[in-house]
């Protein structure tokens, strides 16, 4: 009996070992191993690029080069006026390393190796390319997954083929013209906005137009997108943008860095419940008397549940 326990326990022992040494060498090669063979085949082809570092790849790097970037406004010439080069405002670092090893370049946040393209001539190539192997990069479902979810901008293969099918004919030409007089309607509010606030300033006022043209966008979205629950759109950016600013804080590709349930981490989950419950709201209190509104998010849903006996169609979406 002693022998048996003994023997059984020595399994037990060899499996717990084993199991351990296979997530070992996984972890190796998800980290390490899986980044150095990707990166080894476009040096061989002779694309460059700076040396990341373990896990965090060349972030720090890119925000060292952002730290110390010249501000825009010491760019202005001595006219005063502002140079409008934002590409080497917005991604400094992607202007010096373009300067350093040529048009295609290789480059990496966290295990994530990004190739990036400035020659014109190639990215042609690349968008004419009809290769099904040239999907969506996964960080967008994975790193990105609170903001993008599993919509049209970052799902692949079925997914993104029953996702175009519904939301295609929305786009159309006609479709679109049926638009202009709200996205009218909603410019004009904010350009009588911008009349009333030079009026009361005597014709002098400082306009941040980003922040209003952002709002003119959510606007429009949220009256094409739900109608007469538009108000209840609004809500849903404002909550969107909220969950972008913190995301941008992050650091993409570190691995395992968004399972980690600190104060960055919870923030995140807080607004991606809220979001999702605030969208289900709205799709919920759809009733049958609104099938006959011509709203994208009611035209959307009619074309779901018209595709919903597909069979081609993927078993976990429907």
């Amino acid at each position: 009996m002693g022998e048996e326990m003994v023997t059984a326990a020595n399994i037990v022992v060899s499996l717990v070992l084993g199991g351990f040494l296979l997530l070992v060498l996984r972890f190796c090669d998800a980290l390490l191993l899986k980044p150095r063979r990707l990166r080894s085949r476009l040096v061989k082809q002779g694309i460059g690029g700076p040396e990341p570092s373990f896990l965090y790849g060349n972030i720090a790097e890119m925000k060292r080069i952002i730290e110390t970037q010249e501000p825009l406004v010491e760019k202005s010439g001595a006219s005063g006026e502002l140079v409008h080069a934002w590409p080497s405002v917005v991604f400094p670092y992607l202007q010096q390393w373009r300067q350093e090893y040529g048009t295609t370049f290789l480059y990496s946040t966290g295990n994530i190796q990004l190739l990036c393209i400035t020659d014109l001539e190639m990215v042609k190539e690349v968008i004419h390319c009809t290769s099904l192997n040239l999907g969506k990069p996964t960080y967008l479902s994975t790193e990105r997954g609170p903001l993008l979810g599993r919509g049209i901008l970052s799902s692949n293969g079925p997914y993104w083929a029953y996702q175009r099918k519904i939301i295609a004919p929305e786009f159309y030409v006609h479709r679109v013209k049926g638009m202009v007089n709200l996205m009218a309607e909603s410019t004009l509010t904010m350009l009588r906005t911008w009349e009333n606030r030079s009026e009361s300033s005597e014709g002098k006022v400082e306009i941040r137009v980003d922040e209003d043209f952002r709002s003119l966008s959510a606007d429009i979205i949220s009256r094409a997108c739900f109608g007469r629950s538009y108000v209840q759109g609004e809500n849903i950016f404002s909550k969107l943008q909220s969950l972008q600013q913190i995301m941008s804080k992050g650091n993409i590709g570190v691995p395992g860095l968004r399972y980690i349930p600190n104060k960055h981490n919870r923030e995140i989950w807080k607004l991606e419940r809220e979001i999702d419950s605030m969208i289900l709201e709205v799709v919920k209190s759809r009733s049958d008397d609104d099938k006959n509104k011509c709203d994208l998010l009611q035209s959307i849903l009619s074309a779901a549940e018209s595709y919903g006996d597909n069979s081609d169609i993927p078993a976990d979406i429907s």
